[in-house]
């Protein structure tokens, strides 16, 4: 093989590299979002497992939807879902936060 096509190869395959990053960046972002679907989804089979173990929780929950009615219902739920999206979209950097603070020399006896 002369230099030229040693050249040529050496480009392509820095080019194939550069590629396959890009293309390994997009799937870890496409998991990452995955993975957080399925951790909600997850939530919810826990709550779901939790109250056929639990009977009576679930019969009290009923109770209660009967006496708010459906319709004070709906505004509960919007404000609650608005608060679960706040939390889950605020919760790392709370986190974050946190971790930083108690990483801080004389801050190791918690809050």
């Amino acid at each position: 093989m002369t230099s030229t096509a040693f050249a040529l190869l050496a480009r392509r395959r820095t080019e194939l590299i550069a590629r396959s990053t890009v293309q390994r960046d997009a799937l870890s972002k496409q998991s990452q979002s995955l993975e957080q679907m399925m951790s909600t989804l997850d939530h919810g089979i826990a709550m779901l497992r939790n109250l056929k173990n639990h009977p009576l929780a679930l019969a009290g929950t009923l109770v209660g939807l009967v006496i708010i009615k459906p319709r004070r219902l709906l505004p509960l739920l919007r404000n609650g879902l608005l608060a679960w999206q706040t939390l889950r979209t605020f919760a790392p950097l709370l986190h974050e936060r946190f971790m930083r603070y108690r990483e801080k020399p004389g801050n190791r006896g918690g809050l």
